[in-house]
């Protein structure tokens, strides 16, 4: 069939074709873009707890998370040594969240891999960075054990607010009860990125973290005041950095000094804030910058925030202060009132609970910080009691390692007969992926499990 060229020109539009233009695919993220929680409030989540729930999305433990896919890209040499990793999560990564180099290198690490731009707000750098790391962020995590029954309970996703971080903080408002630091089952401190079932779970024993009914010690008044005025001046920190960028902590001298002047010197200062007169002549030389707490102190007695220390002008600072005839001084923060002396009969009723097992076994370091007093005065005044604490609790830390070999070689051999079931060839790369623990066959009893049920299938390990 013979078509006439000339008769195409006469096709109507809409049966033309055109050519299509190319649609260009936007990038793509490494890591889910999972939303931090609560990024805009004063509860933003903490970088640790947003690590721990990306890693449970993916259905994986944190520390393969870690390992396998974070570590490689933060540029670091020494954040490449894995074998050093589980000591890491155990003692040193609270610092993902603080304000030094750390800090910054996870979040920004995170925020190319997941394509966010909001990860930073999640650590204390964006406001704190400037003040002194000591006094400002704790060792380990604290948590309201109501917060997360409440959050389960709802069925909302529990996390660790990036504010229970904060040394300074030591009480839930919501619930009026302190903050918790050791599991009721096991009594330890809780790892901050390392967890066997989910955040809410001991990351030791595994045991559930949350309680309806929390601590039986009620908050006094003056604490509860304490701490609402700590949460908003945190909140206020938090804002103006969201309006004006990086804080002036550097200006923080000719405030402190402005307000030392309008007091009539350090003595006195000192005794309103009940802090160490000493402590502001370094400050007024700007030979050392106060530390978090030491500033909360100072600017609750003045009923001055620390943001009104940095931009407030100093004649107006000492105008406020002229006219103030009365001070309120803060509660003593973080640890219960020391024990005196005398009161020898409270300590060692304590001690016998621990040894006649009404206690899980504790730690000598542990039991003196509960009692308010220092290990050296306990093991002076109660050596007998002491050393036995010390072997019950040396006799339940093996008898848990017994527990943890027993349970990691089963875990092996699980790994190894799904392998045989699904018909793949086993080798170590095969069997890594299935441990709770990419680091399980690096511990000599589950390695020298591994290396025998390879022997019983002819395979050299």
């Amino acid at each position: 069939m013979n078509i006439d060229p000339s008769t195409t020109n006469t096709l109507p539009e809409w049966k033309v074709r055109k050519p299509q233009k190319m649609i260009e695919m936007p990038p793509r993220s490494e890591l889910y873009c999972l939303p931090p929680l609560e990024v805009e409030t004063v509860e933003v989540e903490s970088l640790t707890s947003y690590i721990q729930r990306m890693a449970w999305a993916y259905r994986v433990n944190p520390r393969v998370l870690v390992a396998e896919v974070i570590l490689p890209h933060l540029g670091h040499s020494y954040y490449t040594d894995l074998p050093h990793l589980g000591s890491f999560s155990r003692t040193r990564s609270m610092s993902i969240n603080g304000i030094g180099e750390v800090a910054q290198h996870w979040a920004s690490t995170l925020e190319q891999l997941t394509m966010r731009s909001d990860l930073r707000l999640l650590t204390l750098h964006p406001w704190a960075d400037g003040l002194p790391a000591w006094g400002l962020q704790r060792q380990t995590p604290q948590w309201c054990p109501v917060c997360y029954d409440e959050w389960q309970e709802h069925q909302q996703p529990v996390y660790q607010p990036l504010l229970w971080v904060i040394q300074a903080v030591t009480v839930c408002l919501r619930h009026r009860q302190l903050l918790v630091e050791y599991c009721p089952s096991c009594q330890q401190p809780q790892s901050a990125i390392a967890s066997k079932r989910g955040l809410g779970c001991c990351t030791q024993c595994g045991a559930w973290l949350g309680s309806k009914s929390g601590s039986e010690q009620v908050c006094e008044k003056d604490l509860l005041n304490w701490q609402s005025w700590t949460k908003q001046v945190v909140e206020e920190l938090i804002l103006a950095y969201k309006m004006f960028g990086s804080l002036p902590w550097h200006l923080l001298p000719v405030g402190i000094n402005a307000c030392v002047e309008a007091v009539g010197g350090t003595r006195q200062m000192g005794r309103i804030a009940g802090v160490p007169n000493v402590l502001f002549s370094t400050w007024r030389k700007q030979q050392r910058t106060p530390s978090f707490t030491y500033l909360l102190k100072v600017s609750y007695a003045l009923d001055l925030s620390p943001l009104q220390l940095m931009t407030v002008e100093p004649e107006r600072l000492k105008s406020t202060l002229y006219v103030k005839t009365e001070y309120r001084l803060p509660p003593r923060v973080g640890l219960p009132a020391p024990a005196s002396k005398g009161d020898l009969d409270r300590i060692q009723t304590f001690l016998q609970t621990i040894l006649e097992g009404e206690v899980a076994p504790l730690p000598l370091r542990h039991v003196a910080h509960r009692l308010g007093v220092g290990e050296k005065f306990l093991t002076g005044r109660f050596p007998g009691e002491c050393a036995q604490i010390l072997a019950q609790y040396q006799n339940a830390r093996t008898e848990r390692a017994k527990q943890r070999v027993g349970r990691e070689c089963a875990e092996v051999e699980q790994a190894v007969r799904t392998l045989d079931k699904q018909g793949i060839p086993l080798s170590r790369s095969q069997v890594v992926p299935l441990l709770s623990n990419p680091n399980i066959l690096r511990r000599p009893e589950a390695r020298a499990r591994w290396q025998a049920l390879c022997r019983e299938r002819g395979l050299e390990p």
